[in-house]
Order: structure tokens, then sequence, then C-alpha cells
């Protein structure tokens, strides 16, 4: 598929806050690509969709472990740039891809923005 600078993976396993942050970023003129479980998001990458970057919650339904999807996701598409999300934790650095950025919930929407504008996280 097609890369763009302006498409983003976005895994959330809580229905309002997934919802809220494919707005913000549809808003912002973003082509958004969602998936509420780890196999979703894995799918959808399987199958071809390359994002220069992914937003991933910590904690995902079922016992979906956002951490580990993003080390997945950065061993098989090292290209794709990966923010990790929580509210109910604060990994330490060590937990989490190099490169990988971490915001707490609830994140200021503009700097979400800024980093999804960004092509290179790191």
């Amino acid at each position: 598929m097609f890369e763009s600078p302006r498409q983003v993976l976005v895994v959330e396993d809580e229905p309002l806050v997934l919802e809220s942050t494919v707005d913000l970023l549809v808003d912002a003129g973003f082509e958004v690509v969602r998936a509420s479980t780890c196999e979703e998001a894995m799918a959808a990458l399987d199958g071809g969709f390359r994002p220069p970057v992914m937003v991933t919650d910590i904690s995902l339904a079922a016992g979906g472990d956002g951490i580990e999807l993003a080390r997945c996701v950065s061993d098989l598409w090292p290209s794709i740039s990966i923010v990790l999300v929580s509210g109910a934790q604060r990994p330490k650095r060590e937990d989490y891809p190099d490169g990988a950025l971490f915001f707490t919930k609830p994140y200021a929407p503009g700097a979400l923005i800024a980093v999804c504008s960004e092509p290179a996280l790191t």
C-alpha cells in the first residue's frame, strides 16, 4: 500500500478513546487505520499498510500488550515510528523499543499531531 507521511495506525481498545483519537487525527488531515487489538493491528500491517507512525495503548483488551506489539512492529518494520500511550502505567524506558515515544494519557492533542506529522520520531 502507498506510504504517506500523513498515515497513522491507531491501536486502542476503549471505543471512545479510539474514536476521539481517530477524529483528532482525521481532522488534522491524516489517513487513519484503526485497530482495537494487537491482532487487528498486525493484520493491517501484514496486509501491506505501512504508515510512518503507529500510536498504541499499552494495555489492550484480551490481555493484549502494546509494548510487545511495539517491539514486534519495531523488529519487522523498523521504518514505522511508534508512540506508546497509557493513563494507567508508565513503562521504564528500557521496556519499550529504541526510538519509541511514550505519552501519558490524557495527552495534549497538539503534541500527538506534532509527533505524527514528523516522518521520523527519532
